[in-house]
């Protein structure tokens, strides 16, 4: 089966649109499928190759038509991971000249921004949204809850839906005893984690929020932060002004063989995300998978993959003292965060693996091209 997908993004540039575009690709390749994601932004490798553009701003881009018509014209599915501004409009065109057999879209989100770009994105629902996404032989969803409170909520009944979450690698993403000293900490210190963007695309990631409740933690409980971005700087002023500079540990982007070390450093994980832009929590399921508890915003999608008071606790949306509050609850009670711990691995282990993700697509490519 050849399958191309299509994403704004890929690795090593952060995002889950691309992280599970990418995760989806690779295990096909494992099943013997010729599979490929297309990206305007990311390495070419086996898995990954350069998306022919003629012109493209932050993760929107319009392509070289020809040269993407020779690319598509002999795949049984092409899969276009959504939103992708500007060429959401060339692939749903082809699909109905029949240029294309089979489309799958995966709905990951609603692009959300505060300035003239939310403008951008509010036209191009109203008008250029629903006439994408007619096109589409199947459409996925991560999350029915994030899709009932989503620009997508008049989708619920289409038939063309289906729901299959996506996974985090639970043979990779385990538990192990912390280690702080790779980190340079002391063992005595508590360990709140994040990993996110630290770009003007991930602005909603909430860190401003987290800054400001470690400043009202005790001086033993520390900040690791990773991730990389034009915004880091202000960031990083934001602790100083804050007077918790020293406790905020700014670790720069990890490679994927470092990644799962910066996980288990953590006493607990940190998702404060702060709009609808969060639509699912990639990052809080690999926290999960390697035993550590997780604090998250009470979001739409989130709440599906952290269990409140079972495997962290999800709080109201930009509130400050409650992220505080529920941090500092697990970091003083070793028992729940144990227990709490235990129980978002088997969570992850049993509804969230990658192996029952494919299952679901593969079964979906199979019926999409009987």
């Amino acid at each position: 089966m050849r399958i191309i997908h299509l994403a704004c993004v890929a690795p090593p540039v952060i995002g889950g649109i691309g992280r599970v575009a990418y995760e989806e690709v690779v295990r096909l390749q494992a099943q013997k499928n010729d599979a490929m994601l297309f990206a305007p932004h990311g390495e070419d490798g086996r898995s990954i190759r350069r998306l022919p553009t003629w012109m493209s701003v932050g993760n929107a881009c319009i392509p070289n038509l020809k040269k993407l018509e020779s690319l598509l014209v002999n795949a049984d599915i092409v899969h276009l991971h959504y939103p992708f501004y500007g060429t959401d409009g060339y692939i749903s065109r082809l699909r109905r000249q029949g240029k294309i057999k089979k489309l799958v879209i995966t709905l990951h989100m609603d692009a959300i921004a505060d300035n003239w770009k939310g403008c951008i994105f509010d036209l191009h629902r109203m008008l250029l949204q629903k006439r994408a996404l007619q096109a589409a032989d199947v459409l996925i969803c991560g999350s029915l809850d994030y899709l009932a409170n989503a620009s997508y909520a008049y989708l619920l009944h289409d038939p063309r839906l289906k729901e299959i979450p996506f996974g985090v690698d639970t043979e990779r993403f385990t538990p192990d005893p912390i280690n702080k000293k790779r980190f340079k900490l002391p063992d005595e210190v508590k360990t709140i984690g994040f990993i996110g963007g630290m770009d003007q695309a991930h602005a909603f990631k909430g860190i401003d929020i987290l800054l400001r409740a470690v400043a009202r933690l005790p001086a033993n409980i520390h900040a690791q932060l990773t991730g990389s971005g034009s915004l880091q700087a202000s960031y990083e002023t934001l602790a100083k002004e804050l007077g918790i500079s020293e406790r905020c540990h700014f670790l720069g982007r990890a490679t994927d063989d470092e990644l799962v070390y910066r996980y288990r450093s953590m006493d607990v994980c940190a998702f404060p995300s702060i709009s609808s832009a969060e639509a699912f929590g990639l990052v809080a399921l690999e926290a999960q998978a390697c035993g550590i508890p997780v604090v998250a915003s009470d979001l739409p999608g989130v709440r599906t993959v952290v269990k409140d008071k079972q495997t962290g606790f999800l709080v109201p949306v930009k509130d400050v003292e409650e992220v505080a509050a529920h941090i500092r609850l697990l970091l003083e009670n070793t028992e729940m965060r144990h227990s709490f711990g235990i129980a978002a691995r088997d969570h992850v282990v049993q509804n969230f693996s990658w192996d029952a993700h494919m299952t679901k697509l593969m079964q979906m490519y199979r019926q999409l091209i009987a």
